[in-house]
Formats: structure tokens, C-alpha cells, sequence
């Protein structure tokens, strides 16, 4: 009975195959998987093949160990699962990344930075050139992660079968060819291809050898022209599809639900009324620079007779970054810098830089000079993601270079000696008849009023005045005295009298600003019939960035040197984790550009401490080491807030050497601790407190007031009274400052930001602060301040 059972079995055996089941597959897998790996590698631009032949060769391996781990009888499950983790391992360093970021304080870079690549995808051009090494970094690893997931999927031992079961029971090939096929076709969708009909039977081709490759006989016979046929039958639904406009897998829709929504837009022209850009702390852009600046995006040229406005961006033509640069800009070698523009939540068409953009490059979207020397355009807009490379000239003279340097003789800067302004030609004006000045029936004129260049104690010509609508011309002097600006030009000739030179003329200008004016988001307002500029610098006083800088630059113009608006975004606050400068909405911003024969553009701020709440309250991580031979007028030790002339403030800029400084001491500074023989646990405190106290000590008073902000911000959270992005150091002065001692605490830490001879903050204001945060809560509140702000420093 036994004997007859057997019988049919053998007479059903099946016969010999052409290869061995595990040869086909691999070979099938192999041939799938390189065909897929050469596409994806052209996602990213000078990619070699060799990377790609390397991703494939980590998947065969991962194969072929899976074959071994399928051969372990006892142990199939622990050798499956080392096999797995070490495929993904081994896929991670075939993509490019760094073992190191495996590290558990670099963990959180890697993280990041995937989501930062991730996100890119949704924008940026295919193939990826940009500068901004991580979204080529996320293709790398997706195409590598696709290898080995596809080989992990096709091999991996199934576990309702023995070991020595038919080879049609392993793993999960159709899952494996669907990841394959993710491989192949979503570079020829994003990308296309030259000839479809051939790609399209190739991949069919390839599908039917990794998928019936183990099933043929020795002597195939039939079999041959049966997958010869099925190739040709699946070439052309294949090659339509792959010549579609949707891709198989849409990584771009997975990008966009990864990052954030609604990219931000500015309006960089000046209107002067209440704050209305976005101010909701979004990061906009990171910039990895070896120094901080000002990130430039558009330059302001144009006084209307209102407000400074910049050129039509859209114009036609090209002008060359040289016409805004010095004869002798080659020979300043350390003021030629590099930096590299990573775009986050930010939608426009200008390239961001810095000073005078003199190049861009690692960007795949065409770029060109705009119309504007040293600002260079997009032929398309630049979206979340996109990154470039600018080499920009960035001067940064020292206050004596600037002191012998002339300004205004060079003649390509005669148009920035230029405002235009409204008034009445006639003899009863040009006397200065207020009365007639009032009469509504008088109609203004637009004068264009060019002013000669500096000379000292304003003994220079009087201004010369065209009207373009008259086709004549007069007396600027006279015509300056009939306009709304009559007041503005009678303090520009007093500034003028009392300076030498043009950048003693900056500072008197820069100290006018400083004296009795506030900073304040949503101006006062200015009387009707008053000039806008006009009133801020006489009657009200109070404004933000735009007041400031578009009054300097008016007055700069009125003295004889050539100026201009510039805005962007303040430096913002450096990362170390990052290597970058984070710039958030709240850095929207707008500065003074003053030309100096010598150096060129100069950057100069006016705007005094009241800046944002996310420059001054935010965690600002220490600044890189910054050259110091490279002078600033900061060292002009004017006090206040001429100190910051002409840059960035203090607190950004860096630590300096010497005492205090980065070369003795600071967080990154390095601490020795000596360990006696025989010490006990209660030597050893006393030995780290010690060193603790010496620390804070000797470190540089910007960081101390750095630290001192944080302390403020975790505090304010800790009480239950979180500060929102838009609130500034001035409003939680306001808020916080009942008694005189918690004032001045919170003053203190405003003004220090900027000031450098502002008086430090006291341990007695910081115990007023403290009761006035547990002011109202009973004895609960009383704790959680004390929670919120120990008696002992963070």
C-alpha cells in the first residue's frame, strides 16, 4: 500500500530547472535592482554610477546573507534579524551619511537634517545641484533603502515553511518588485526619458526573470518564447506609464505634508505704518557663513518724496555686480566671503546674500545679475528647500580706515546723491511763507534735488533742484527751504558744520538718532499735512527699522554722501548643532548703506535695543570664532548704540580675545579638574563649585547676558507667563517692572544687548523679578517662582 502511494509522487516530480532557484532569483533581483539604481542616480546631479553599483552590490549581499540565515536551523530568526539591522546599517553608509551622526548628541542633527531634506524634495529642481548637501543626502539614502528593503522583502525566510521547502515559498517577491518598480519609474516620471518603448520592455523583461527566472525547465523549449512574449506584450503599457505626468510614488506629495504650509512673502519697499509682515517665529532660511552680516535680499535706491522704495525688480537688463563695487574691491581678499543660502519657508525670486553678491552658484534654477548691480534674480521662484552658494564682498573697515576714507567723489554714485521732493517753485515759497505753504489750491511739485559730495564743515555748493515737469531748474538750497522737509535739511546743514570728515557726519547723524527717539512696532501718528520722515525725526520720535534707517539714509543723502535702504534679514541666531545662522520672520528688517570711496557699500544700523522678541529672548547659541584683525567701527568707542557701527550687534558678533574672551573662557572653554589622591565626595563639590564661579566669572559679558536671557525665557515659562514671538524685552520691562529694583533688572538686560557701557544687571533686581512673578499667586505662586528663578543661577 506504502509502495503504491509513492508511486505518483515520483511520476510527478518536477523537472530539473534551468538554474538553481536561489541563482535565478539573486540574478533576476540584481539585474531588477541596478536598472533601478542607475535612474534614481540621476536625481542628483554629478552623482557617479559607481554609488548606485554600490547600493545594488550592498543589496546582493544582503541577499545573499539572508540565503545563509535561511540555512540555520536553530538560530533562523536571530541570524534573519542581524542580517536585517545590518543591511539597513550597511544601506545608511552606502548613502554618504556620516557614522558618526549615530551618536546619541548628533542624533538629533540627523533627524533634522532628514526632515530638512525631506521637505526639499516638494521644490526643488530634479536633478538636485543645490547647496544644501542634505536633500542629495535624502535621495542617496532613499535609493540605497530601496535596494536593500526590495532584497529583505525577496529573501527574507518565511516562517510556514522548513528549510528546506521549495523556493517558491520564500520571501515576498511581489512586495520586492513593487519597491523595485518605485525605483525605476520615479525618475523617469520626475526626470523622463529618451526612449520609453525600450524601458518599458526592458523593465518587463526583468520583471518576468526575477519573478519565473526559478521556474524554467532545463529545456526551456516554449518557455523562453513565452517570457519573450510577455516582455513585448508588457513594453508598451509599461512605457506609457513611465511617459505619464504622475508619478508612481509621489514623494513630492509626502514631502509637502512633511513640511510646513504657506511660504512667507515680503514686501521689502517702505510704508511706515503699524507692522503687518509675518511675525509668527518661522524659520525662513539658514545661512552657513564664517561671519554674521546682514542677509541681503533687495536695496531701496529711490526716495519718492515719501518713502524709499526700490527698483522694479522685473526690469529688463543685466548690470554688473562692479558698477557697486570700489576700483581696489580684488585686492581686500578677506572681505570676499562664502555662504551658503539654504531657503526654508521663504517664496521669491531674489537671491539672498550679503554685501555685494558676486556670484551664485550650486543652484539648479537659472540665475542671472538682476538690474540692480549686486542683487541677482531667479528666472523662477525659489521655494522651501532650494538652496545656492554666494560669494558675495563684504566690507568691513575699522572706524580709523574709515576716517581718512572720502565719500561722494566717485561719479557712478552721483544717483545716490538724489532725493526727490515736494515743493513750490515760486519766490513767495522759496521765502520760506509758511502761509502759503498751507493753502490747499497750491499745487506741489516734484523736485529732484541732487546734493554736491561732502566736503568739510559743510562748506561744500548748495543743491541743485530740476523740475522735470517745468523743464527748469533753481536753487536746491532755496528749494529744500520751501519743502516739507525744510526742518530735515536745517539739521543735516547743522551736522555737516561740526564734521570733518564723511564718517564723523554718520556718527552725528547716528548720535541724533539715539537722543530721545523710542522704538516702538505701531508708530505714533504723525500730524496730517507733516512728511512722514519728517515727523518721526521732530515731533513723534517712535518707530521701528523703517523709521530709522529711511531717516539716516535721507540725511546721509541731504550731507553729501551717497546712501541707500537695504533690507532683508538680521543675522538671526547661530547654531552650533547646525553650523548655520537661523533667521526667523521676526529678522525682517531694514538697515543704511553708506559708500565709502574706499570700501564701498558700508552696512550701518540706526535701530536702537528694541528689536524683536526672537533676537533677544531666544536661546542664542554661542557665535563661531570671528577674525579679529578684520577691525569694526565698534572700536570707534562711541558708547551706546554707535558702538554697533557699522554691523551687527555685539552679542552676535562673537567673542573677542583677550581678557573675558573666547581665548580664556566662555562655555566652550575648556575646564581642568584635578582630582587629589584620597579626595573625598564633599572635596570634590567644593572643587566643581569653585570652578563654576571662576567660569562665570571670566566670561564675556555678551554671554553672560545671553545666558542671563535664557534664564528670563524659561523663567517667564516655568510661572505659567509665557512671552509669545512678538514680544520684546521692552513690553516684559512694561509688564514685569512694578518696582524700581525688577525694572531695572529687565532694563538692564535690554540695553546690554547692544550697549556696551550699559550697567550690568544686579543680583537684587533679580530677587525683584522674582517676587513680582509670584506676585497675585499665593503661597503656590510664590513656589513656582521660585521653581521658575532659584537663588542660584542655571
Amino acid at each position: 500500500m506504502e509502495e503504491q502511494a509513492t508511486v505518483p509522487l515520483a511520476t510527478h516530480r518536477r523537472p530539473p530547472a534551468l538554474l538553481p532557484p536561489s541563482v535565478a532569483r539573486l540574478g533576476g533581483f540584481a539585474a531588477l535592482a541596478l536598472l533601478g539604481a542607475l535612474q534614481w542616480q540621476r536625481m542628483v546631479g554629478g552623482l557617479p554610477a559607481s554609488h548606485a553599483l554600490l547600493w545594488v552590490l550592498v543589496a546582493v549581499a544582503v541577499a545573499v546573507a539572508l540565503l545563509w540565515a535561511d540555512g540555520r536551523r536553530r538560530r533562523r530568526t536571530a541570524a534573519t534579524l542581524g542580517v536585517t539591522l545590518l543591511g539597513l546599517l550597511a544601506a545608511y553608509a552606502a548613502s554618504g551619511l556620516e557614522l558618526a551622526l549615530f551618536k546619541p548628541r548628533r542624533l538629533d542633527d540627523l533627524g533634522s537634517g532628514l526632515a530638512q531634506g525631506t521637505e526639499a524634495l516638494a521644490n526643488v529642481q530634479l536633478p538636485y545641484r543645490g547647496a544644501d548637501p542634505w536633500p542629495s543626502l535624502t535621495l542617496q539614502l532613499l535609493g540605497a533603502a530601496l535596494c536593500v528593503l526590495a532584497a529583505l522583502l525577496a529573501f527574507s525566510p518565511r516562517g510556514d515553511r522548513a528549510p528546506s521547502a521549495g523556493s517558491g515559498a520564500r520571501g515576498y517577491p511581489f512586495l520586492a518588485l513593487a519597491l523595485l518598480l518605485v525605483l525605476v519609474a520615479a525618475p523617469v516620471v520626475s526626470l523622463g526619458g529618451t526612449q520609453p518603448v525600450a524601458l518599458g520592455a526592458v523593465i518587463t523583461a526583468l520583471t518576468v526573470c526575477f519573478l519565473w527566472l526559478e521556474r524554467l525547465p532545463l529545456r526551456p523549449g516554449i518557455g523562453i518564447a513565452a517570457m519573450l512574449a510577455l516582455a513585448l506584450a508588457g513594453a508598451l503599457p509599461l512605457a506609457s506609464a513611465a511617459d505619464g505626468e504622475d508619478p508612481w510614488f509621489d514623494y513630492k506629495a509626502l514631502a509637502e505634508q512633511l513640511g510646513p504650509n504657506d511660504p512667507l512673502r515680503f514686501d521689502w519697499d517702505h510704508s511706515y505704518g503699524p507692522i503687518d509682515w509675518p511675525r509668527d517665529g518661522s524659520e525662513v532660511l539658514r545661512v552657513a557663513a564664517r561671519d554674521p552680516s546682514y542677509w541681503k535680499v533687495a536695496n531701496l535706491d529711490d526716495f519718492d518724496g515719501t518713502a524709499w522704495v526700490g527698483e522694479d525688480a522685473d526690469r529688463r537688463g543685466f548690470a554688473s555686480p562692479e558698477l557697486d563695487l570700489p576700483p581696489e574691491w580684488n585686492e581686500q581678499s578677506s572681505w570676499r566671503e562664502t555662504l551658503g543660502v539654504t531657503l526654508r519657508r521663504l517664496q521669491t525670486r531674489d537671491v539672498i546674500g550679503a554685501g555685494t553678491t558676486i556670484g551664485v552658484e550650486d543652484t539648479a534654477r537659472t540665475v542671472r545679475p538682476s538690474a540692480q548691480p549686486g542683487l541677482w534674480r531667479s528666472e523662477t521662484e525659489f521655494r522651501g528647500g532650494d538652496s545656492y552658494t554666494v560669494t558675495a564682498y563684504v566690507p568691513r573697515p575699522s572706524a580709523a580706515d574709515l576716517g581718512e576714507s572720502e565719500a561722494g567723489a566717485d561719479a557712478r554714485r552721483r544717483a545716490d546723491l538724489e532725493l526727490v521732493i515736494p515743493t513750490v517753485p515760486d519766490d513767495t515759497s522759496a521765502r520760506g511763507d509758511s502761509a502759503a505753504l498751507g493753502q490747499p489750491s497750491r499745487l506741489r511739485l516734484r523736485a529732484e534735488i541732487s546734493f554736491a559730495p561732502f566736503t568739510p564743515f559743510g562748506r561744500g555748493p548748495v543743491p541743485f533742484a530740476r523740475y522735470p515737469t517745468l523743464v527748469r531748474s533753481n536753487d536746491g538750497d532755496a528749494a529744500m527751504r520751501a519743502s516739507p522737509y525744510a526742518r530735515s535739511w536745517r539739521l543735516a546743514k547743522r551736522l555737516a558744520r561740526v564734521s570733518e570728515t564723511p564718517y564723523e557726519y554718520v556718527l552725528e547723524v547716528n548720535r541724533f538718532l539715539q537722543a530721545g527717539f523710542t522704538y516702538d512696532e505701531v508708530p505714533l501718528e504723525i500730524e496730517p499735512g507733516t512728511a512722514t520722515l519728517e515727523g518721526f525725526l521732530f515731533d513723534t520720535k517712535s518707530g521701528y527699522c523703517q523709521q530709522y534707517s529711511g531717516a539716516m539714509a535721507m540725511l546721509l543723502r541731504m550731507g553729501g554722501i551717497p546712501a541707500r535702504v537695504a533690507a532683508g534679514f538680521s543675522p538671526g541666531g547661530y547654531s552650533k548643532h547646525k553650523q548655520a545662522w537661523v533667521v526667523r520672520d521676526t529678522d525682517a528688517h531694514s538697515w543704511v548703506e553708506a559708500w565709502f570711496d574706499d570700501f564701498g557699500w558700508v552696512t550701518f544700523d540706526p535701530t536702537p535695543a528694541g528689536t524683536p522678541a526672537r533676537s533677544q529672548i531666544a536661546a542664542l547659541e554661542r557665535a563661531p570664532e570671528t577674525s579679529t584683525d578684520r577691525g569694526d567701527a565698534a572700536s570707534s568707542g562711541e558708547g551706546g548704540s554707535a558702538a554697533r557701527l557699522p554691523g551687527v550687534r555685539p552679542d552676535l558678533a562673537g567673542p573677542q580675545s583677550g581678557p573675558g574672551g573666547a581665548a580664556g573662557s566662555g562655555e566652550d572653554a575648556g575646564t581642568r579638574w584635578w582630582w587629589f589622591a584620597g579626595g573625598g565626595l564633599l572635596l570634590a563639590l567644593l572643587a566643581a563649585w569653585s570652578v563654576l564661579r571662576w567660569r562665570r566669572r571670566a566670561e564675556a559679558p555678551a554671554l553672560a547676558l545671553d545666558r542671563a536671557v535664557r534664564e528670563l525665557e524659561a523663567a517667564l515659562r516655568r510661572s505659567g507667563r509665557p512671552a509669545s514671538a512678538d514680544t520684546t524685552l521692552h513690553q516684559l520691562e512694561q509688564r514685569l517692572g512694578r518696582t524700581p529694583e525688577a525694572a531695572a533688572y529687565l532694563r538692564a538686560l535690554r540695553t546690554g544687548r547692544f550697549a556696551t557701557s550699559a550697567p550690568a544687571p544686579t543680583a537684587g533686581g533679580r530677587r525683584a523679578l522674582r517676587r513680582e512673578l509670584a506676585s497675585g499667586g499665593g503661597p503656590r505662586g510664590r513656589l513656582r517662582a521660585l521653581w521658575a528663578l532659584p537663588p542660584w543661577r542655571a
